[in-house]
């Protein structure tokens, strides 16, 4: 008991944030509960213009949009298979850009603050690319545009900062695709699986950290 009061200590800003943006949403349903509708939320995802949400969504999260409302939109605009289309690719895409962006001036000017204000990225070991790079991505914590440009900023080889990041986020998207999808369906199955597995994934990503994090902090990725 006592651990969790001091978790909640800890985290007191982000918990009263949440709480107020939770009071927002039920306010906001309230006000607007006779306007709120299964209709009215399918018309709303059939209007979002195909091709513009696209381009959205490939260049949009390189720049810090929250790709969390992207996937969300996207199950609503395309459903569960074709959201799920359109996450993988413009994930893939993502990680190809953020790579080739960071490997040019920009990696130059961004190391050189780095080094200017006392920090370093510390190399990674070849035979520890493979789990840091899935444990780095898997992990909830920083914003997938932080997560995206850090991981790109170490010596990572393009084929496992590619073909092992991104499949890890492209995992992860079914949780929020369906969530769209479940809302403009309104079938409460969906609804049900979605909150299980975002559960399930929070739960694993805890686990994650608490057994790896003590490994990734003791030096274990560098030379």
């Amino acid at each position: 008991m006592m651990k969790v009061i001091e978790k909640m200590k800890r985290y007191r800003g982000r918990i009263a944030l949440i709480l107020l943006a939770l009071a927002a949403i039920a306010w906001f349903g309230y006000e607007h509960r006779e306007n709120i509708s299964r209709e009215a939320i399918q018309t709303y995802g059939k209007a979002l213009p195909a091709g513009w949400f696209i381009a959205a969504f490939f260049v949009l999260p390189l720049v810090g949009f929250p790709i969390s409302i992207l996937l969300v939109l996207a199950g609503i605009r395309f459903g569960m298979a074709g959201g799920m289309g359109l996450a993988a690719a413009g994930i893939l895409f993502h990680h190809f850009a953020a790579f080739h962006l960071t490997h040019g001036s920009f990696r130059h000017r961004v190391r050189q603050w780095l080094d200017d204000a006392g920090h370093a990225i510390p190399p990674i070991k070849a035979k520890n690319r493979i789990w840091f790079t899935a444990l780095f991505a898997a992990i909830h914590g920083p914003p997938y545009v932080a997560k995206l440009y850090l991981l790109a900023l170490t010596d990572l080889p393009l084929r496992i900062y590619l073909w092992v990041g991104a499949p890890v986020y492209i995992a992860f998207c079914p949780i929020a695709i369906g969530a769209g999808s479940a809302v403009m369906h309104m079938d409460p199955t969906w609804i049900y699986v979605v909150v299980g597995a975002g559960t399930a994934v929070m739960l694993a990503g805890h686990w994650l950290k608490k057994r790896y994090g003590a490994r990734e902090d003791g030096g274990g990725i560098s030379d």
